[in-house]
């Protein structure tokens, strides 16, 4: 008898419920005329899709900084050695084996995934010249970002990893705006 419950419970899957993340915003620069609750929401369900890129259990909030193209510049020049703004950048807690669960994290009990910083300025630049919304631009930025701190990369990898890189933002960007995207 006993051993028909222990078959049964062993043999059970649980639901897994989705971790509810804590997203903290600061927004310096409000060019992109959106909310902090907004931005919440937005980033919100970009981690519930990229879910499954996450491996530690606790992990379960993130930082998102607005400002402009001057800050931005700043913050890329002290921390990548890059003398110009840029988009979106990403400071990750967890290194991508730590994140992926490949190799055990150095702090498991942390729960900030990272940072984000994105530039107003260069949103909204860039979605007039690729011809779309600026919040379409910015779900492309806050998934890129988001990839990015889940161990995603596209820059100092082979082709095949920048590959896969970009189409799982294809597939979160499409399941986001309900649309097919670039």
């Amino acid at each position: 008898m006993t051993g028909t419950k222990s078959k049964a419970r062993r043999g059970a899957k649980t639901a897994t419920q989705p971790r509810k993340w804590t997203v903290h915003v600061t927004l310096e620069s409000k060019k992109l005329k959106v909310s902090a609750v907004a931005v919440r929401k937005l980033v919100r369900e970009v981690l519930a899709r990229a879910e499954s890129d996450i491996a530690l259990p606790n992990v379960r909030e993130i930082n998102v900084l607005f400002t402009d193209d001057a800050r931005i510049r700043e913050i890329n020049r002290a921390y990548r050695k890059k003398d110009k703004a840029t988009d979106v950048l990403s400071f990750p807690q967890f290194t991508p084996a730590e994140v992926q669960g490949r190799r055990r994290a150095s702090d498991i009990f942390n729960p900030y995934l990272g940072d984000l910083v994105i530039s107003t300025e260069t949103t909204l630049e860039q979605a007039k010249r690729f011809g779309v919304t600026p919040r379409q631009e910015l779900v492309r930025l806050v998934v890129h970002g988001v990839l990015h701190l889940c161990g995603y990369d596209h820059e100092k990898v082979p082709a095949r990893e920048a590959q896969r890189m970009r189409r799982r933002e294809r597939v979160i960007r499409s399941l986001i705006l309900g649309i097919s995207v670039r």
